[in-house]
This record gives C-alpha cells, structure tokens and sequence, in this order.
C-alpha cells in the first residue's frame, strides 16, 4: 500500500511538472505566429468557395449579359476667367468673379440641378406634351444620369449623360453643354431686364415728383418775387446790382466831372483848347489841325514868294482864318459835351441812388418768404438726386444690355459613344469573383463553424474523451483504380489502406492487453463502413496467421453476406442458433484461417437467438478453436440488439466515417454502451481521405502520409 501511495504520489508530481511544462511551452507556441490552421482551413473548403465563386461568376454573367446596356457620352466646357477677360471700357452690372475651386465646384451644382434639366428638356422639346407627372419622373431621370467632374486641377469640366441609346446620350450632353455655356449670359439678361423694368417703373414715379416739387418751388418763388437764376432772391440780386451800378455811375460822374473842371481850368488859364484832352482826342480837331498846318505852310510860302496884297495869299490867308474858327468852334463843341456828360452821369447816379434805396424796402419783405424757399429747394434738391441717381442707373443698365459676357465656353461636343459603359463585362465578372470569393469564405466559416463531424484523433481524444485506434484510408486516396476493399487487401499486403487495419489490430491488442479474441465492429449510425471494417480487418488477422472467424450479427442489412457473396445454400448464425444447422468448427478451423458464417437471406429470426444463451453458448463453442472473433454488429443508436450483442465481445471497435458522422451522435452512442458493462477500446476513423487529411492536424499521423508514402510502394 505504501508503494501504491508513493507511486501515485511519483505520478502525481510528474503529472504537475509535466503540466507546468506544457503550459510554458503553449505560452511560448502561442507568441508565435501560425498560419497554418487558416492555410489548411482554405484547403479543407477549399471546393465549397470555388464553388460559391463559380456561381457569382455565372451570376454576373448573366447579369452582364441580360442587362440593358447604357451608354455615355461626353462634352467639355471650359471656365472662364471673367477678371481677365473683361476690357476697360465694358460696362457690367456685376462685379467680376475670380476663379476658385469652390465656384468650380458651384458650377458643377449648376450643371446637375434641376433648373438645368428643365432647360435642355424644353430645348430639345422632350418635355412637350407631357403631364406634370410625367415631367417630372423626367427632370428627374436626366439629373440622375447626368454628370460633371473637374479635370483635375484645370479649369475644364467633363460633362458625361448615361443613356440607352448613343443618339440619345449625344444630344442630350450636348445640349447640356450649350445650355451651361449660355447659362451665365442668359442669367444676367433677364437679371438685367427685371432690375431695368423695376428702374423704369420706379424712374416714371421720381420724375413724376421731382417734376412736382420743383414746380412748388417755382410757383413760390413767382409768388414771392424770389425769382433768381443764381440761388438767391430776386431783391438781393437788385440790390447787389444797384450797388454795383451806384459805384459806377458815382466813378463816372466823378470822372465827368473831372473833365468838365480840367477842360475849364485849361480855358480859364488862357489855353486857346488845343491842350484840352477831349479835343486831342477828337478826330475832326485832328483832321482841322492837320489842314490849319498846311494853309500855314501855304501861307508861309506864298509870303515868301509875293506880295501880302497876292490874292493867292489873300485867298490862303482866309482858309486859314476859316480852318482856325472852325477848331475853335468844335473845342466849344467838346466843352458842351463834358458839360452835358456830366449832367447824365450826375443824373444816373441819383436814379441809380433811388432804387438801390427801394430794393433796400423791399429786402425786409422778402427775408421771411426765404425760410418757406429753402424748404422747398431742398425737397426739390432730394427728389431731383433720387431721379438723378436712378436715372444714371438706368442708363448703366441700357449700355450693359448685349455685353454680358459667358461664364464658360465650349471646348469639344460630343460624339455617338460605340462602346457601353454598362454593364462592364470585365468589372462585373472581376466584382462577381470577389464577391463570390467573399460569399464561399463566409459559407466555408459557417459551414466550418456548423461543421460537427469528427476528423482527427485528437479531436476523438479531446472531444469524445476516446482513444483514436486507428484511420482507415479511403481506398481511393491510396489507389490509383478502385478495386473492392478485400481485394486491395488480398492483392496489396503491404499498402497504406492494409497497413491501417494492422495498426486497428494493435491498437486493440495494446488496449486489451492482448486479450481481445473477440471483437465487436459496431457504429453509432448506419452507412459509416463497419461491415468493410470487419470484413478487412479479419482478411488482415488471417494473412498474419491468426485464426479467425467474421460472423455476420446484423440481421437488418446482412452486409456481411453480401459484401462477400455468400451463396444461400451455405449455412448462417441463424440456423447455428436455432439448432437446424451443425458446424464443426473445429474443422473448419483447421481447413481454414478466415471463416464466415454469414446470414441467410431469409433468415428471420427474432432477437433472443442473438441476445440470448444460445449466441453466448456459440462464442464458447468458437473461443477454443479461433483466435479472433470478428462480430460485425448492428448499428448502436437504431438497434438495441447490438448493445446486448456488446456486453458478449472483448473489445468493443466503434467505426466513424471520417468527417460524416457527428460527434453528439459517437456521444450519444457511447452513452447507451455502458462502461461496466461494454469494453469501448476506442474508435476507428474509417474512410479517411489521405489526401484531404493533411488539410486539418499537424498532430495526426496521417497528416504526413506524403511523407512516408514510399514505404508502401
């Protein structure tokens, strides 16, 4: 007992070393990065998202061919930098618009509204005849097909229309293009034409009270005797006038005078007048001097030449005397004038002198009519700028009419499209595989995470709580024809699929400790191979030289019997139960390494015989003379004979078809297969495709089937 402790207790702190170990080395594998669960994942679906791309494939296949095509065409238009183009001497009633990306972008908006789509429906007439409903399932179809993008960093914008038809893209686009182009121009005329009406009504009503108020101002100032052409009163003016007019009348009468009293002085002081100013200055003294002179010179000559009693000098003598009165005669004349010049300006100066004193009356009457004026100056003055001013404005607006300038022009118009944009046959197929592509790795997760089968040894070891004894190939994977699975045996001894059921073979024996002779080869579900299972397995026992016998103890399928075409005139286990048929088995043992005893094809028989004393005393008969009993049971879950049939064998073989059979079926078998009562050595993964395996654990050792494959060749 103390040796039993110290050995658990030996076993226990190898057990805890050993698990610290283990979980130092899964801290260490987990920091490393691998891929190749994903990697085997793909491989093991690998058909299931092929799949699922094929069929997006043939989808958008069908989609590209069975849509309707559409087709676009597209025109350029160029922005227009209106600060560069604009002259001096233009007149605009904006002001210019530099170029930025956000106007570009603004004329972008322009282009896809829906006032633009109003104006190309109306001018290729589409919208003609339609009812409001209908136009606007129309506005609305061009805004969603048209398009316009900057190209790049330039100024050019790419107008693009989807169509059904290339006519209809082409016109349509181009339409676009010229309604964009003129669209500016057109904005700023009727933008004009609506301020220049709303002018002109406003100017009817301005001039109507600037005419009005300025006829008030003039029927007051009549009224008030303020006319005046300068601004002032009409009094004021008088007086000023008269002031002007006394000073002059005052310096010409002082001057008058002056040449009256010079000219007298002149007179008084002996002066014959020949010295007085007015009479140098006149022409007819001048012309009377200048004849005085030359009868003076007669005379002197004539003297000089004759006689003083000469006529011709008595003649000369006599002009001269007539020329020298007449001189004197205008003198007096002169003298006359100044006097009476005099007298004039003496008289204007006292005139002028009355009036400025009648106008200096009347200005005290005309102050208080002044104030009334000034009110109305000032309401004539506003409503005369007001009409002024919108007058100006009126004139602006008719000189800009016809100079607005576009706001972008066109660079190229488009053409009929050959080719359609829609549906794009290679972007649809290239759209569709990864899609579908996307679509088969959802399905293979999915169908991964839903995927319940049983595929390796360690998930029958860490899930079913199991021991995995052995994974039987399927035979293709490790024949290149498809030969019957006892013939592969038979004529292959030392292949892959045969070595499988001698490592089945060892497994049981190490499970049992060698003591297995009889084995039951059962299944939690119909279908999963264990009549093959069997079958292989006893062939495998007999070639190595063990006696052995395969009993057939599944009365439903009889799979024994078939797979071996056992003829109906050879005895069964029925008739041997039953006590009509008697075997000699230990002859038959000596004949023959591998027996059968099959079923019949009608042997009926209720369950007893097999649940019973008599299949009990038929083991004890067969023990002495076979080394293996092969019992080739029914399925666990839907017959309840085989677990009776169970608690008779050595060791119990469940077969799992590989990847097909649930684990909460292999469960719910184990389950009915007490464990006091029932020898489960393990389970046995049948059908492995070797090819496929190494898709799934590293750990399993028909995971590196590829790599001593050879030693079966």
């Amino acid at each position: 007992m103390s040796g039993s402790r110290e050995l658990v207790a030996t076993g226990a702190g190898a057990g805890s070393s050993g698990l610290a170990n283990f979980s130092e080395r899964s801290l260490v594998a987990a920091d490393r990065l691998d891929l190749s669960g994903s990697i085997n994942f793909f491989r093991r679906r690998l058909k299931v998202i092929l799949a699922c791309a094929a069929l997006a494939l043939l989808a958008g296949l069908a989609v590209s061919l069975l849509s309707q095509k559409v087709y676009r065409a597209e025109a350029t238009v160029m922005l227009l930098d209106r600060n560069n183009s604009a002259q001096p001497s233009e007149q605009t009633t904006d002001n210019p618009v530099a170029l930025t990306s956000q106007l570009v972008d603004t004329q972008v908006e322009i282009i896809k509204s829906r006032q633009m789509a109003q104006n190309v429906a109306r001018a290729l007439h589409i919208d003609k005849n339609m009812s409001p409903t209908q136009q606007r399932e129309l506005y609305d179809d061009l805004q969603e097909n048209i398009g316009a993008q900057r190209s790049g960093n330039s100024y050019a914008l790419t107008i693009s229309y989807d169509a059904a038809f290339p006519s209809d893209a082409r016109l349509i686009v181009n339409e676009y293009a010229r309604q964009f182009a003129g669209w500016q121009t057109r904005q700023e005329e009727e933008r004009n034409l609506q301020v220049r009406k709303q002018v002109e009504e406003r100017l009817v009503k301005l001039r109507g009270e600037a005419q009005a108020d300025t006829n008030d101002l003039q029927q007051y100032r009549i009224a008030n005797n303020l006319l005046s052409t300068s601004g002032a009163s009409l009094t004021e003016q008088e007086i000023s006038d008269y002031n002007l007019e006394v000073t002059k009348a005052r310096a010409a009468a002082a001057e008058d005078t002056a040449r009256l009293q010079t000219a007298l002085d002149q007179l008084r002081s002996g002066s014959s007048g020949d010295d007085v100013g007015e009479a140098l200055e006149s022409a007819v003294v001048s012309s009377l001097r200048t004849q005085e002179g030359q009868l003076a010179g007669e005379v002197a000559s004539l003297q000089a030449r004759y006689g003083p009693n000469h006529p011709q000098l008595i003649r000369t003598h006599s002009q001269l005397a007539q020329v020298r009165e007449q001189i004197q005669a205008e003198i007096g004349r002169v003298i006359s004038n100044l006097r009476a010049k005099k007298e004039v300006s003496e008289n204007r100066l006292a005139s002028i002198s009355a009036s400025l004193s009648g106008a200096r009356a009347n200005l005290a009457a005309n102050n208080a009519a002044m104030v009334g004026l000034s009110e109305l100056e000032r309401a004539a003055q506003a409503s005369q700028g007001i009409y002024e001013t919108y007058l100006n404005s009126y004139k602006q607006l008719l000189a800009a009419e016809g100079t607005a300038r576009p706001v972008a022009g066109i660079l190229s118009l488009a053409n009929d499209p050959t080719e359609p944009i829609s549906p794009n046959l290679e972007l649809n197929l290239a759209l569709s595989l990864v899609i579908g592509l996307g679509v088969g790795v959802l399905v293979a997760y999915v169908a991964d995470a839903l995927f319940h089968g049983v595929a390796t040894a360690r998930e029958v070891e860490r899930d079913l709580g199991e021991t995995c004894l052995a994974s039987v190939p399927l035979l293709a994977s490790v024949h290149a024809g498809k030969p019957h699975a006892v013939t592969a045996i038979r004529d292959n001894p030392k292949s892959a699929f045969t070595e499988s059921f001698r490592v089945l073979s060892t497994a049981i024996d190490q499970a049992t400790l060698q003591r297995a002779q009889v084995i039951a080869i059962t299944s939690a579900l119909p279908g999963e191979g264990k009549t093959v299972l069997s079958c292989c397995l006893s062939h495998v026992l007999a070639a190595d030289g063990e006696r052995t016998i395969l009993i057939d103890c599944d009365p439903r399928r009889r799979g024994i019997s078939r797979l071996l075409d056992v003829g109906p005139d050879q005895p069964g286990l029925i008739e041997v139960l039953n006590g009509s048929s008697h075997i000699d088995f230990s002859k038959l043992a000596r004949d023959r390494v591998l027996c059968v005893l099959p079923l019949g094809p009608g042997a009926d028989a209720p369950d007893k015989l097999l649940t019973g004393q008599p299949f009990i005393d038929l083991l004890e008969r067969l023990r002495p003379h076979f080394d293996r009993i092969i019992l080739d049971l029914p399925p666990i879950l839907p017959i309840a004979a085989a677990r009776s049939i169970a608690c008779r064998a050595d060791a119990v073989v469940l077969a799992a078809h590989w990847c097909k059979t649930s684990s909460f079926a292999i469960r719910a078998a184990r389950a009915r297969l007490p464990r006091d009562l029932v020898n489960v050595v393990g389970i046995a993964l049948n059908q492995v495709d070797l090819r496929k395996k190494a898709y799934f654990d590293r750990e399993d050792v028909s995971f590196y089937y590829n790599r001593f494959s050879e030693y079966y060749a």
